[in-house]
């Protein structure tokens, strides 16, 4: 008997990933809950998992500026579709993002084939790139037929946006699931660590492959890199989640699940996590709002190419990466997550401010602005997403991830729309290039103004007891 159960506990451990000599109770051992056995799990998963899980934002980079840092500038510079169409359709992705509190409540209690998370990136990061190779066509087959390709735009989109929510909602919940509560906020910063590093490699490349521009080359390029992201998301996913492949590990019970609707309802009633997520959203529309529109102001402001434009959002990333590893792995835990929000807000309007003088200054200024913006997305970063993370619950991460991230997306349209939308008001009022951008950008430094006053109000400390008390009164009424 003895000899049957280490020979049923060493398979157990090599199934589990866990190194040998880990204690493992017998199959039929209900001594832990569920919950219990996947936090003893969580502290035992190594760094090179998580790292290997953080690949998949190298596939979600590739997309990224694949549309936001080139395909935008191309339809808005090359094609003369209107900013605000343009600014419409980038953006359509994150009014799809109402599938991820459902697919992260989803899994987090349905296994396929043994796994909660791994079939749903998987599916998810197929439709993301059909939409994306779709789009080129649709953009192109804009000057020849608009109603049809505008159509075809729609469709790419509605696919892009689809898979990407579904993607990011199921990496931030494996994340929380790999990360153990007392690593989640490292977790998080290695990667969006990874994410921008990603999206400074894809600029780089595509910078190059389109330094001779033609339709037939950016036509390749997004065939290449649909054939990059979802290498990377294969590659993320070889093993990662085989730990969780046990439902008595890790899928709550029907009895234990936290309903939708009870739980968008009661996060509605908390005031304090309204601020903030009020705070949330004025912050993403303010700093996102430049999305559409900076790689086209470089290019009529400065008559920069495609290359040089793509070139931007490398600077940008770089940016980026300064501000999450100085402000983000070294001073969140020293000055406080509020100040490094604070800080990044203001880096932020400065960065916009430098932009807006740029043209009487040098287009170094400009690209000194644009940097200045990295920094500060970065440091807002961790500081919003640190605070997200401790909002969720072990028993519930993909559902939260999934509130938490549409509440950002749905930000992120109004600021892709409404960003585009001024800059073409403008346009039209002024009849001078440089104002209507001008305009968007002094916009944009008011929200963030705005942002730090929401912010003021706000008691963290306040707001993370509210938030776990309004989610443990939730969990009570179901057991």
């Amino acid at each position: 008997m003895f000899n049957q159960f280490s020979r049923s506990a060493q398979l157990e451990r090599e199934r589990s990933g866990l190194p040998s000599g880990t204690p493992i109770g017998p199959p039929n051992d209900h001594s832990l809950s569920p919950e219990s056995q996947l936090e003893r799990l969580s502290r035992e998963i190594p760094l090179p998992r998580v790292l290997q899980i953080c690949l998949l934002q190298l596939s979600t980079a590739t997309l990224f500026v694949l549309l936001n840092g080139t395909l935008n500038r191309v339809m808005v510079v090359e094609l003369k579709l209107s900013a605000t169409l343009v600014g419409v359709l980038i953006g359509f992705h994150n009014v799809l993002a109402f599938v991820r509190p459902m697919i992260g409540h989803y899994s987090d209690a349905h296994l396929f084939f043994g796994y909660r998370r791994t079939p749903n990136i998987i599916v998810g990061n197929l439709l993301a790139v059909s939409g994306v190779t779709l789009s080129v066509y649709g953009a192109l087959l804009t000057q020849t037929q608009f109603a049809l390709g505008v159509a075809l735009l729609l469709v790419a989109f509605a696919l892009y946006g689809v898979g990407v929510n579904v993607v990011g909602t199921m990496f931030y919940a494996l994340l929380a699931d790999s990360a153990g509560e007392t690593h989640k906020a490292k977790a998080v910063t290695v990667g969006w660590f990874v994410l921008i590093f990603g999206t400074i490699l894809a600029s780089g490349f595509i910078g190059k492959y389109l330094e001779q521009f033609s339709y037939e080359r950016l036509k390749s390029l997004f065939w290449l890199g649909a054939g990059v992201s979802v290498f990377f998301t294969w590659l993320s996913l070889l093993g990662t989640e085989k730990r969780f492949a046990h439902e008595r590990e890790i899928v709550k019970t029907e009895k234990n699940a936290l309903p939708l609707k009870e739980a968008l309802k009661r996060l509605a009633a908390n005031r304090t996590v309204y601020a903030f997520f009020v705070f949330m959203f004025v912050t993403v529309v303010a700093i996102q709002g430049q999305d559409v529109i900076l790689e086209p102001y470089g290019a009529e402001i400065f008559g920069m190419s495609v290359s040089q434009t793509t070139e931007l959002t490398r600077i940008w990333g770089t940016g980026t990466m300064l501000g999450i590893v100085t402000l983000g792995l070294f001073f969140v835990n020293r000055i406080g997550k509020k100040r490094t929000t604070y800080l990044g807000c203001l880096i932020s309007a400065l960065g916009f401010v430098a932009i807006s003088l740029s043209p009487a200054i040098s287009p170094a200024a400009f690209k000194g602005g644009v940097f200045l913006l990295g920094v500060g997305n970065g440091a807002l970063t961790v500081g919003t997403l640190t605070i997200m993370m401790d909002m969720t619950t072990r028993e519930n991460a993909g559902l939260f991830m999934g509130l938490w991230g549409m509440g950002q997306a749905l930000a992120n349209f109004v600021a892709n729309a409404t960003g585009g939308a001024i800059r073409d008001v403008a346009l039209w009022i002024s009849q001078n290039h440089y104002i209507g951008y001008a305009t968007a950008f002094a916009i944009e430094v008011i929200g963030l103004v705005a942002a730090i006053m929401i912010l003021r109000g706000i008691d963290i400390h306040e707001f993370q007891t509210k938030t776990q008390r309004t989610l443990s009164s939730v969990v009570s009424q179901v057991d």
